[in-house]
Parts: structure tokens; C-alpha cells; sequence
């Protein structure tokens, strides 16, 4: 898992679009300056997140982006899902889908590894909400409720 810069903007946004939940529409201008992101990466990374349905535009005078319903109920794994597609891709999924032919399939010993270790990680991003983010300027630490 590798997270890109693309991930680490979109979080940034949406979280600075957490600040202003409930009020006007930030242009997207404006949340570049604030987050100081180049503009046109910043109108990429939005269309994903609308395409994901996180956020929603206004056009014309006093348009721009707010998030599409609290940061309470907006997860960071709903962010990395809405910018990937998956969080974590797992390392068998290539050989289930066909693409490749595993001979260790049928007993291998370390693809329940990685399925526990990808759904170890899927539980821990969306058991944090964009609210906590908003909330903590330091990383907010793992609990061990949300591993498991």
C-alpha cells in the first residue's frame, strides 16, 4: 500500500472542506491557496471525490465544493476508496480474477496473511472520520478496538 500524493491532497481537502461544513461553498481556488496545492490538482482530485459522491458543486457566482454530509459519517477510508478505487490491492486478486496463474493457490500459507493484514487496515481508515482529523492536529493513534 502506498499512499500517493493524490490520497494525501484529497485528505487534506476534505478535511479543510470539514471546516466549513455547514456553511458557504468554497471555490476550489480557494481551497487550493489554503491547503497550498496547485489549482488544476486540486479540481482533479475534487472531481473523484464528487464522482464518489463527497462532495458536491455549485456552479456560477458563490459556487465551489462542500462536503456531501458531515464530517461525522465520512470516513478516511471512504477518501482513499474515492480516490483508488480499493484501499489495499490484494496480492492474490490478480490470480483470482485470471489475469495470472498461481501454483501456490490451493495451499498457500501466507495469502490469509494478506487478507488479514488488507482487512486490518480497512477497519483501522474507517474507524476514523474526517471529524476526528478536524480535531487532531497529530496523527490520531490506533486503537485497538478498530483493529480488530
Amino acid at each position: 500500500m502506498k499512499i500517493t500524493s493524490s490520497v494525501e491532497y484529497a485528505t487534506r481537502l476534505i478535511v479543510a472542506l470539514g471546516r466549513f461544513y455547514g456553511g458557504d461553498s468554497i471555490a476550489s481556488k480557494k481551497l487550493a491557496e489554503i491547503e497550498n496545492i496547485p489549482a488544476d490538482f486540486v479540481d482533479q482530485i475534487l472531481m473523484h471525490l464528487r464522482r464518489a459522491g463527497l462532495v458536491e458543486s455549485r456552479r456560477g457566482a458563490g459556487g465551489g465544493y462542500t462536503l456531501s454530509r458531515p464530517p461525522s459519517e465520512i470516513k478516511l477510508g471512504d477518501v482513499l476508496r474515492g480516490m483508488n478505487g480499493r484501499i489495499l490491492e490484494g496480492v492474490c486478486d490478480k490470480y483470482e480474477s485470471g489475469e495470472r496463474e498461481c501454483r501456490h493457490q490451493s495451499s498457500c500459507a501466507i495469502s490469509p496473511v494478506w487478507k488479514k493484514l488488507g482487512d486490518l487496515i480497512e477497519n483501522y481508515l474507517d474507524s476514523v472520520t474526517i471529524e476526528q482529523l478536524m480535531g487532531e492536529p497529530e496523527a490520531t493513534p490506533i486503537s485497538t478496538e478498530a483493529l480488530r
